[in-house]
């Protein structure tokens, strides 16, 4: 490994032989020696811990590869990285990629919809927000809907398909098709009046605000729990989110509601996150169970914001920007819940034809 400086260039570049005769060269971007020195000696051992084009990839190869190279830049990358623990933990990161089978992953979806994964020590020691919604008492990964196992594989097709197409692995034959789980039709339930005014009464006072902020905002559980105060202005009354699950920023209107409950906080204490998630998931089971609410999920909050929109005259293309969704048809699913009023296209022809008889009759009289 040598650095060198280039005629015309400010920075140091780096010469690097590796053992199996590759070749690195480039600029380090440093422009001293001691600092471009450290960036080599990085390239090279990234270099050395990458595995060789006629090495047989495993698992772990495969994952990891992808996520150096492309996913761990994307929006969802925390997502993603926790379905590639739970594949690496199922299967074992070891496993040669040739191994992997479409009965495999059968195997797979039945534990991940089973809930019969172990949860691993680094999962075990995450925040307890986090815990409480992936991980049971049991200390098992929770069971999930076929929908999340369809991601999992999602996610570990592309890697698969990075291998094969960024680094010319050969990728086993592996039914996707058949492995996709059928999916439940969408469902959208929404709170009442009454049901909604039961569960604010009833639940933990730290849950409230928390409640308050989904229904009136329509924001995901997610972004709720990550809101910082440095987001918050409660002069102009909105709330602006970096990233949303789109990967773009989005902004809501905080209600006067939410906005007196936020303002109960005082300034001096409005640092770092809004809401306190601790014992957010028993705390939330709790509410619903004592509200006496039947089938009803937190994500269900998110509904009762777009389903009172429409209720309320909100057209689907308001709602649609309203929840940040990525296009209009995502919204359809909020189509058959009608505006209590609202002019159709019936009535707006029936006016139509009614001013146009009047005006007849007003010329013939004239």
């Amino acid at each position: 490994m040598s650095v060198y400086q280039r005629e015309g260039s400010p920075f140091w570049w780096y010469s690097i032989t590796l053992p199996d005769g590759r070749r690195l060269r480039g600029s380090t971007k440093k422009t001293t020696k001691r600092d471009a020195k450290i960036v080599a000696a990085e390239k090279e051992q990234n270099a050395l811990a990458q595995p060789r084009r006629d090495q047989a990839w495993r698992l772990r190869e495969v994952l990891g590869t992808y996520w150096e190279d492309h996913a761990k830049n994307l929006q969802n990358a925390s997502v993603m990285f926790f379905h590639y623990e739970l594949l690496s933990e199922f299967f074992g990161a070891d496993l040669p990629i040739a191994d992997l089978t479409s009965s495999l992953l059968l195997d797979y979806r039945a534990a991940r919809r089973g809930g019969s994964i172990k949860a691993t020590a680094d999962m075990l020691d995450r925040d307890a927000a986090w815990r409480a919604r992936a991980i049971d008492e049991a200390g098992m990964i929770v069971a999930v809907q076929p929908q999340t196992v369809n991601r999992d594989f999602a996610h570990l097709r592309a890697a698969m398909n990075w291998a094969a197409n960024m680094h010319s692995k050969i990728m086993p034959r592996i039914n996707w098709k058949g492995l996709k789980a059928k999916e439940a039709p969408f469902r959208v339930r929404f709170a009442s009046g009454d049901e909604f005014a039961d569960l604010l009464s009833i639940a933990h006072p730290s849950m409230r605000d928390i409640i308050l902020c989904a229904v009136t905002t329509g924001l995901r559980r997610g972004s709720i729990f990550a809101i910082e105060w440095h987001q918050v202005d409660l002069r102009v009354s909105t709330i602006t989110l970096p990233k949303m699950k789109g990967g773009k920023p989005h902004s809501v209107q905080i209600a006067p509601a939410l906005r007196a409950a936020l303002g109960r906080t005082k300034p001096a204490d409005r640092k770092g996150l809004v809401f306190d998630a601790t014992n957010h998931k028993r705390r939330w089971e709790q509410a619903v169970k004592e509200a006496g609410l039947v089938d009803f999920h937190f994500h269900d909050l998110r509904h009762t914001f777009a389903s009172w929109a429409r209720i309320n005259g909100a057209d689907l293309l308001d709602i649609c920007e309203a929840l940040a969704h990525s296009s209009v048809s995502v919204t359809q699913r909020y189509a058959h819940v009608k505006p209590q009023e609202t002019t159709t296209a019936f009535d707006r022809v029936a006016a139509a034809f009614a001013s146009h008889s009047a005006s007849q009759s007003h010329k013939k009289r004239a």
